[in-house]
């Protein structure tokens, strides 16, 4: 890429506000400030870590254009670990109207700069900064004179002069943190802690100890039931003459009649059954969605209607009733499964408490088949051979 000028700044961004990033390098270049971009400034074959490092060392300062993306962002905070290991200003610029969440500990003491309304300026500002921090201007120049600084402005403008070479920074007392490739940053963002490994030797001991109160449980509670009573003297026992007619009656309690439990009515926002008695997950699920609660007593309803239009095949329909709520809508997920299996419901049962649909017959049942075919298939029972030929000897028709 040849010799970077004095006047750079690194640019640390999400890759989302990259067309931002963009339009921020044009307008900078009016004012003779280029900016570093990642990955597109990565030169071939070099390593991305090594790459990020160079630049910021070689950059006057680091331009951040903060989001709620760029705040979460491994990548974003470990060029701002590295710009402050290298003593380089951080300017952050504002994107979004947010707090800094992950980021706040490097940019506590930084003075923002919005990007959300007056961008001309806030362009100026930054370039001045940057020409600022890397001492090719003074701090009382103005606008015109950045532009006419870096060649931009009139023809006859005098010479860019030599830019001076930095001092040499003090090195920082910690060292630098060391940069991961660019695989090893996005497995990263998927690290989770390992899980500790189990103490075996505690449970087994655990369970040794339990084993062991719980047999001497057992022995204890047994050790007075092994010696052997003493025998009775059925002499000993007096006999007493039963009469017949001095038969005790036990005493008999009066009975109390029970009264009868009255159901409490249901609320009439609620559906069809008791929400207090409920045991299915899509139970509870009806009762804690009002939408389904009124889809259920509507459907209560023209189920009843149905039954009645049904007639001799009432039965069918409701063993057809019970397989459609067990098979259908328990297994639904999710309350739009539940609302499109009960309307889808609704529709059929009103055709049939209306006449126009008769009761869908059944299939038969695969284990009905199956029992039936084996009962065909027994035919090697001599006694049943015999009989159906001595039926056939009977009835020769």
């Amino acid at each position: 890429m040849g010799q970077e000028p004095a006047t750079q700044l690194f640019i640390s961004h999400h890759s989302s506000k990259l067309p931002i990033a963009l339009e921020l390098e044009k307008s900078l270049a009016k004012y003779g400030v280029t900016c570093w971009l990642a990955p597109r400034d990565v030169e071939p074959s070099e390593a991305f870590d090594m790459a990020i490092k160079r630049a910021i060392d070689e950059s006057c300062a680091t331009l951040l254009l903060f989001c709620s993306k760029s705040d979460k962002s491994p990548h974003v905070k470990r060029e701002l670990i590295l710009a402050d290991s290298s003593r380089k200003a951080i300017i952050p610029m504002r994107l979004e109207e947010l707090a800094p969440d992950e980021l706040a500990y490097h940019l506590a003491s930084s003075q923002w700069i919005d990007w959300l309304e007056q961008r001309e300026s806030t362009i100026e500002r930054v370039a001045a900064k940057a020409h600022q921090l890397a001492g090719t201007v003074q701090k009382t120049m103005t606008v015109d004179d950045l532009i006419e600084h870096s060649g931009n402005g009139a023809t006859n403008a005098a010479p860019v002069p030599p830019v001076p070479e930095p001092a040499d920074r003090p090195e920082a007392s910690e060292p630098e943190p060391e940069i991961e490739s660019e695989e090893a940053l996005e497995e990263y963002d998927d690290w989770e802690p390992e899980k500790a490994a189990p103490n075996w030797a505690l449970i087994v001991g655990l369970a040794a100890l339990f084993v062991a109160a719980v047999a001497g449980f057992l022995i204890w509670s047994t050790m007075g039931k092994n010696e052997p009573e003493p025998p009775i003297d059925l002499t000993e026992i007096p006999t007493q003459p039963t009469d017949e007619s001095e038969t005790i009656e036990p005493e008999t309690e009066p009975k109390t009649v029970a009264k009868p439990i009255v159901p409490k009515p249901l609320p009439p926002e609620g559906p069809s059954f008791d929400c207090t008695k409920a045991s299915q997950r899509v139970e509870f699920l009806i009762c804690n969605t009002p939408e389904l609660a009124k889809l259920d007593r509507t459907l209560s309803a023209v189920y009843k209607s149905a039954m009645k239009a049904a007639g001799p095949n009432a039965p069918r329909l409701q063993r057809q009733q019970r397989a459609w709520r067990t098979e259908v809508r328990d297994i639904c997920p999710g309350t739009a499964c539940v609302a499109t299996a009960v309307r889808e419901r609704l529709a059929l049962l009103r055709a049939i408490a209306a006449g126009n649909l008769d009761v869908p017959r059944e299939p038969p049942r695969e284990d009905f088949r199956s029992t039936f075919s084996n009962a065909i298939n027994e035919s090697q029972n001599p006694v049943a051979d015999e009989n159906m030929a001595e039926q056939d000897r009977q009835n020769p028709n």
